[in-house]
């Protein structure tokens, strides 16, 4: 599934390889409507920078900073990426190379300490959830899938666009294999009712590794992985939000939009959840739905907005 949407998204960029999103929404639906599209898009990512952001301050003071006020770390981590949107896209793709392999080198050493106390056992009875549970459980994988919608934005900045069809393959089977791993290793470890009331289950899980009496408190070395990668997503669609309403409004440049936006993401960030429970029902209930509809569904129009293009044209150059 997360596949089919990675490959939905690249064909619809493909169809406008040398132009971005706001560029061919205004060709297809008109300088208006197709504004209107990229505002939603644009939107679409602040919130969910906003919801990273106040999760990101909720593990910190939930695991490791309990007394610091949850304003100052949001304010801290809006900054930091406000600071790498500003230098652009290429310095932060590079800080990504860096991070992307210490993080799944981090992961599976985490899995192969904690395997030994793991119980497979735990993994069975297998699809005893009706069917509509495990259609959600997988709606809620999907939503995160949906994100990639950004790339909408990005795959003209490559050095060959066309290159983007041939990435979505390898990313789309790392991600699986990582999520597989890491539900399999969780529900091993805790059983599925306990993993399911847990709010960062795989920190949980971390705090479980220790080798002897030499590795311990492995758990830091998760938390700084988790805030770097953390850092990157929030970057990545802080850059496309800013990118896009530059479009739209006819800036030349991004850059005077990297302040203001920093101050709204900052307050949504605050205000937008009451408290921790509100952000895990949120997470569960509310986001999937968002997400797959807003971005899977926004993303299909232009799709056949273009398709329906293409067929005018072809059916001009016969006439």
């Amino acid at each position: 599934l997360g596949y089919l949407i990675g490959l939905f998204v690249v064909s619809l960029g493909l169809r406008f390889p040398e132009k971005n999103l706001v560029e061919y929404s205004i060709d297809l639906l008109g300088p208006w409507f197709g504004r209107a599209v990229c505002i939603i898009f644009a939107l679409f990512f602040l919130h969910i920078n906003a919801y990273l952001v106040r999760a990101f301050s909720v593990l910190l003071m939930t695991e490791t900073m309990p007394e610091t006020p949850l304003s100052v770390l949001n304010i801290f981590l809006v900054i930091l990426v406000a600071y790498g949107v500003y230098l652009g896209l290429e310095v932060f793709s590079r800080v990504n190379e860096i991070i992307f392999p210490l993080f799944m080198l981090a992961g599976l050493i985490i899995f192969a300490l904690a395997a030994p106390e793991m119980d497979f056992e735990q993994l069975k009875p297998y699809f005893t959830h009706s069917f509509s549970g495990i259609l959600w459980g997988s709606l809620i994988l999907a939503s995160f899938y949906a994100e990639g919608s950004f790339l909408l934005m990005l795959i003209p900045s490559l050095r060959n666009p066309k290159d983007a069809r041939k990435i979505v393959l390898p990313v789309s089977l790392i991600l699986l294999v990582v999520i597989s791993i890491d539900v399999v290793g969780l529900i091993s470890l805790f059983g599925a009712q306990e993993t399911s009331r847990m709010l960062f289950p795989t920190f949980e899980l971390a705090k479980t590794v220790h080798l002897g009496a030499f590795v311990e408190r492995i758990e830091s070395l998760v938390v700084g992985l988790w805030v770097s990668s953390v850092s990157l997503k929030i970057m990545a669609f802080y850059y496309v939000s800013v990118l896009i309403l530059a479009e739209v409004f006819k800036l030349k440049d991004y850059r005077p939009l990297v302040l203001p936006y920093a101050f709204v993401l900052v307050v949504l960030s605050v205000i937008g959840w009451e408290d921790t429970n509100h952000v895990r029902f949120y997470l569960s209930r509310y986001y999937p739905l968002v997400a797959v509809t807003v971005m899977t569904g926004t993303t299909l129009f232009l799709y056949i907005a273009s398709s329906f293009r293409r067929n005018d044209k072809k059916g001009g150059e016969t006439q």
